[in-house]
């Protein structure tokens, strides 16, 4: 059989007298002792879209107020609705007018709709992608307006804008149907998509102006009708 550990033991000598006293010295932990807490760990990512709100004063371009608050943060935006007024829109002329042609309207519109999106300045996509802001007005006589804008869109007060923020994009280009099923009959593959494609660009090369997509030719200015 095996022995029991003696326990440790200390000698005590007692101050009032020169007797010594036996002193038994427990082993393990001291009681209401416990363990150190641990720092948590907090796993942090980047949300894929964040919402934003953007107040645009009076007077200014809303178009390349955005494009300037997108190259300043590094961001891309997609704009979701607005609200506010603009004056003197110009607007792409849809076919069958000659490419390039431009249409000025005169006066104060409110806006009905807007549309646009912007991509970050550090991202590249194959093929590119250019930005577009489009937009839908009433006029001061109830006339609806819309298209593609091709110049300033100058804010007639505070103009608000409410969009979400992305990074990073991918480009996937969708197949027709013949050749999705020419693809299947010659790897035997049952996908035909092709696979996202991204990359990145120099520093500095998503100061393109916004109207970059304007192609020349002979502008068409149209004054709205003045208010009753």
């Amino acid at each position: 059989m095996l022995s029991k550990v003696p326990q440790k033991q200390h000698l005590q000598l007692s101050p009032s007298s020169s007797s010594m006293e036996m002193v038994r010295c427990s082993r393990g932990r001291p009681r209401g002792s416990k363990n150190k807490p641990k720092a948590p760990i907090f796993v942090t990512s980047e949300p894929p879209m964040s919402p934003y709100i953007l107040q645009v004063p009076s007077g200014v371009d809303v178009v390349e107020a955005i494009n300037r608050f997108c190259r300043q943060k590094g961001i891309g935006f997609c704009i979701l609705s607005g609200s506010g007024s603009v004056t003197d829109v110009t607007l792409r002329q849809p076919s069958p007018a000659a490419p390039g042609s431009t249409i000025t309207f005169h006066g104060k519109f409110d806006l009905l709709s807007i549309s646009a999106t912007f991509f970050p300045p550090s991202t590249s996509l194959s093929p590119p992608v250019s930005n577009f802001f489009t937009v839908s007005l009433a006029g001061p006589q109830g006339q609806v307006i819309g298209g593609f804008v091709a110049g300033p869109l100058v804010s007639a007060g505070t103009f608000y804008v409410v969009a979400a923020s992305f990074s990073n994009p991918s480009y996937h280009r969708i197949p027709a149907a013949e050749e999705e099923l020419k693809n299947n009959a010659v790897s035997g593959e049952g996908e035909g998509q092709s696979p996202p494609v991204s990359g990145h660009v120099a520093e500095g090369s998503g100061g393109e102006s916004m109207y970059s997509c304007q192609m020349g030719g002979s502008d068409v200015h149209a004054k709205a009708p003045p208010p009753y």
